[in-house]
């Protein structure tokens, strides 16, 4: 999905700790920047890429908002599980799209909106959330409450082909770990369902 790396730019929308950007530094990449919203994250993204021995600019600031990210310059953009934060959509994809590149790719992954509305009942799986709702909802991680967001596929396809993106590859699938898991509830269902997807789309 992401390509030959060599000498590219590439910008990750949701650094987090840094270990994308390691990842992309290993591949090739000439020029790393990163973007998180977060001050506590982007510390630890610099702690450890100067501990890997790595150099990126990273910027703390919210995707949605403007800022000294040069326009026209990057050959791929991409974000891991970063994109579904986002309170305005189309603004964020119109940022993303003026600091591609022209053909430049864009590659973000998010959770599948349909594997929140199926729930277990005694053997079988019935819809107890409706996927045409996309008010943003509340959800438990490692003992807080956080909010996420409820967005259609469809969704995501249609504000990136407004946004001036032609859409590359789509997939649907489910992390192999997962898969490979001891027979919890969620591995099972993850097995009838995709748990994420991940879109390709380009700059045009």
């Amino acid at each position: 999905m992401l390509g030959d790396l060599h000498n590219k730019r590439t910008l990750e929308i949701g650094c987090g700790n840094g270990r994308s950007i390691k990842y992309i530094h290993d591949k090739g990449a000439k020029e790393l920047w990163g973007i998180d919203i977060s001050t506590k994250q982007l510390k630890r993204s610099k702690n450890f890429l100067n501990s890997q021995g790595i150099k990126a600019k990273l910027i703390c600031v919210p995707m949605e908002k403007e800022c000294e990210i040069p326009n026209n310059y990057f050959d791929l953009i991409y974000s891991v599980f970063g994109i579904g934060w986002s309170t305005d959509l189309q603004k964020t994809f119109s940022l993303i799209h003026s600091y591609l590149k022209k053909d430049g790719k864009f590659v973000f992954s998010w959770s599948h909106p349909i594997h929140k509305c199926v729930y277990p009942q005694n053997g079988k799986y019935i819809f107890g959330n409706s996927y045409f709702d996309e008010k943003w909802y509340s959800a438990d991680m490692c003992g807080k409450e956080i909010m996420l967001s409820n967005r259609k596929l469809s969704t995501y396809i249609n504000t990136l082909s407004d946004c001036g993106f032609k859409i590359e590859r789509l997939i649907e699938d489910s992390d192999k770990n997962l898969l490979e898991s001891e027979n919890s509830e969620f591995s099972i269902k993850a097995r009838k369902m995709p748990v994420l997807f991940v879109i390709k789309a380009s700059k045009i």
